[in-house]
């Protein structure tokens, strides 16, 4: 399997459409793959695994005009979107503590996200 891309661009069969193909990145490689995009931001961890946690945390950020998803390189301990909303309904059982280190990272993205766009903000 190719997990590097070489050529010039990649035939569109090959394109990821959706932050719900994340889940096959995450599965696979057993990461944690942050996406963030202006209309939808989401920590993805993996359903399944048979280790103690993920081997690493990813950044995709998709460019929405182009519809191109591009790998980021943020700071450590940065800031995490909160978790994809279908994780805790598809999960194995085995995983289900893997929040636990992103957590206090969720919830400062949260009072970020809080403090940006809330309404008393705009009117001061």
């Amino acid at each position: 399997m190719q997990t590097k891309w070489e050529e010039s661009s990649a035939p569109r069969e090959y394109w990821m459409n959706t932050p719900d193909h994340l889940y096959v990145i995450t599965n696979k490689f057993n990461l944690c793959v942050v996406f963030l995009a202006r209309s939808q931001s989401t920590t993805i961890l993996p359903l399944v695994s048979n280790m103690d946690g993920p081997s690493g945390t990813i950044f995709v950020g998709l460019i929405q005009e182009l519809q191109h998803f591009i790998q980021l390189q943020l700071v450590d301990g940065c800031p995490l979107p909160p978790l994809h909303v279908q994780w805790e309904y598809h999960r194995d059982m085995q995983v289900s503590g893997w929040t636990a280190p992103y957590r206090n990272r969720m919830a400062d993205w949260v009072t970020r996200y809080n403090e940006m766009y809330s309404p008393q903000r705009h009117f001061m």
